[in-house]
């Protein structure tokens, strides 16, 4: 009995250690700081709310002080603050965005720049949220709606994780009903989990449920842009696939010097874009795109994402230095009409272009 009792307590003390690991784990940049958010979403608010405020806590992971030299913001309607004395390892610091919510009723994205010493580029924060010149009901600020549960829009994005890290996030969802419901989430795509506090939602009520992707759990498979979805079982019936929450998924140098980096695989192509004219509609393209690499290590492309539909692209063979390889895209323009920019996007083992983006162009009549 006594062993017993020492497995089953080992085996708990496993299972919170893999959980404090994947908590830890979330918004690490550069194995050097971690930020318990990298997006903070006022919701929606009403203008006569007048300014608003919000704030990161960043806390320093490495074995060495760090310091905040400066945040830039987007735009002159957000003003920081930051914590200015160097940041000892172990200990955090903070910072303040004030949003002024005086540029009228309209969605707002407000990009924070924040360049902390010791990180080889700057660290991206984002402050949004809707404002309003009057109220509105819960069902026409969350129109996407799986029973009684309603979202802003069907999908969100991440933004970029790179492999082996985790990225986190709070999406609002409204229980748009007259009562109270119970709600848990299941069947979440390997690598997503969806949480809230607690499990009852009350009625005509906002909550706040966290999404975190954690590359760790794809089996490095996943590149590029990836959507990871959830459903949601509320009072006992079940509706699948209530949110989609994407990423774009790519290649992580940081365990990389300097000069390791500028030793890797670099990729020259021939032309960034592709003209293939003026078509009519149905007709079906192809064309190619040459790379040749200058770079000491194998050139790898993982995977190609195109912005539009109908894009088959052919990836070429790991391209060894020296050597040449070819992409080959095929076009089908069905459903299509007017001026078409079709952005490629190449996910690669370049640590100087990790994401490269190639543009086919052509005009459907």
């Amino acid at each position: 009995m006594k062993k017993r009792l020492i497995l089953c307590a080992v085996a708990l003390f496993s299972v919170i250690a893999a959980g404090a690991v994947r908590a830890e784990a979330q918004n690490v940049f550069e194995q050097t700081v971690s930020f318990d958010r990298i997006v903070y979403d006022f919701g929606d608010i009403l203008l006569s709310d007048g300014p608003l405020d919000c704030s990161f806590t960043m806390k320093n992971i490495s074995d060495r002080p760090v310091v905040i030299h400066r945040v830039v913001t987007s735009c002159g309607c957000t003003e920081p603050t930051w914590t200015e004395a160097p940041i000892r390892p172990g200990e955090t610091g903070e910072i303040k965005v004030v949003f002024t919510n005086d540029q009228g009723p309209y969605p707002f994205s407000k990009s924070v720049t924040v360049y902390v010493s010791g990180l080889s580029k700057p660290i991206i924060l984002k402050v949004k949220g809707v404002a309003h010149d009057k109220q509105k009901s819960l069902s026409e600020l969350f129109p996407v709606a799986s029973g009684p549960l309603g979202f802003r829009e069907a999908s969100v994005s991440m933004g970029q994780i790179e492999q082996g890290l985790a990225r986190s996030m709070e999406v609002e969802m409204a229980n748009t009903s007259g009562k109270a419901v119970e709600v848990r989430f299941t069947d979440m795509t390997p690598g997503l989990k969806v949480s809230m506090s607690g499990t009852v939602v009350p009625a005509r009520s906002k909550v706040r449920i966290n999404c975190v992707i954690d590359t760790r759990y794809t089996d490095g498979e996943k590149w590029g842009k990836i959507p990871f979805t959830f459903s949601a079982v509320v009072d006992g019936r079940k509706y699948t696939e209530v949110l989609t929450v994407e990423a774009l998924i790519k290649e992580n140098f940081t365990s990389l010097t300097e000069s390791q980096k500028r030793a890797g695989a670099l990729p020259q192509f021939g032309t960034s874009s592709l003209e293939l004219g003026v078509v009519d509609e149905g007709s079906v393209l192809s064309g190619e795109f040459s790379v040749k690499n200058v770079g000491k290590d194998t050139f790898r492309i993982y995977k190609a994402d195109a912005s539009e539909g109908g894009v088959s692209v052919e990836l070429p063979s790991p391209v060894p230095f020296g050597e040449s390889g070819t992409v080959r895209v095929k076009v089908d323009t069905r459903g299509q009409r007017g001026e078409v920019l079709n952005i490629l996007t190449l996910i690669t083992n370049s640590p100087t272009r990790p994401i490269i983006n190639l543009f086919i162009i052509y005009t459907v009549k």
